[in-house]
């Protein structure tokens, strides 16, 4: 995955899961988007998830793993995630 990829994929995070993470949460990682900083962007969403146990696919958590382990980001809150099924 180059940076070209990581952007869009990341970028795409904040409204895909804005009905899913709190109002301030949502802002944080809005601004983390906006600034280009999608490592932080991701791992923020995926420990927000994780801690708020909300349901996530086996989809949503593999694309956000792959997007951690594409950045060097810790991988930490991917296994607390609540996956479906």
């Amino acid at each position: 995955m180059d940076d070209n990829e990581i952007a869009r994929r990341a970028s795409s995070l904040p409204q895909r899961f804005a009905d899913r993470i709190p109002a301030r949460t949502r802002e944080i990682i809005e601004l983390m988007e906006s600034g280009g900083e999608y490592g932080e962007l991701t791992i923020e969403l995926a420990a927000s998830l994780a801690a708020r146990h909300v349901p996530v696919t086996a989809a949503e958590r593999d694309e956000l793993l792959g997007l951690l382990e594409a950045m060097g980001m810790p991988t930490d809150p991917i296994e607390r995630l609540n996956v479906e099924g």
